[in-house]
């Protein structure tokens, strides 16, 4: 769980070879803004695509109380080599035909595409939801028309299970299990 102290230090959570997942605080609200302000990032949501900064700044909030009252959420994505916000990647609660889930979600910079962040991120979320918070399922709600994040999916273990409606959206439901 996370305590009140990590996020005030915006104290990395874990890594992967490349990367450093870090509590998001208010050192990577500027990065974070502009994130949510990327037309290509969001280019399949529903109007509005992006966020302006007070927008961004309520999102910022969000996950700052997610982190108080679930102990985990979105973490910043750090590139190790130079320190580049690389996007968002974590944990977030949700539920699934009336079953408690945590869902694994992430956000890259479009700049950042193709690299292979996204799905060292997101198994490094999964690893952690499974071995740290000690869920034995995970699920990634995906858009049928975001071909990318189901080759990132497919690459992370995770199979289509059923459909949820999420923000107005249908997507598709994957998930894995760990036995």
């Amino acid at each position: 769980m996370i305590c009140l102290e990590q996020i005030v230090k915006s104290e990395m959570i874990f890594q992967t070879n490349r990367l450093r997942l870090e509590i998001i605080g208010e050192s990577h609200f500027d990065n974070l803004a502009n994130l949510l302000a990327n037309p290509r990032v969001h280019r399949l949501w529903p109007e509005p695509k992006t966020r302006n900064r007070e927008q961004s700044r309520t999102y910022f909030d969000k996950i700052q109380k997610m982190y108080v009252d679930y102990g985990y959420s979105f973490f910043a994505v750090v590139r190790k080599e130079d320190d580049l916000f690389v996007g968002i990647c974590g944990a977030l609660p949700d539920e699934f035909e009336g079953t408690p889930e945590i869902e694994v979600a992430y956000r890259i910079e479009d700049r950042f595409w193709g690299n292979g962040y996204a799905p060292e991120a997101a198994k490094a979320c999964m690893e952690y939801v499974h071995e740290q918070l000690g869920w034995n399922t995970v699920i990634s709600l995906i858009l049928p028309e975001n071909v990318q994040s189901q080759r990132v999916a497919e690459k992370n273990g995770l199979i289509p299970s059923g459909e949820k409606i999420h923000v107005g959206m249908r997507h598709i439901v994957w998930r894995k299990r760990w036995e």
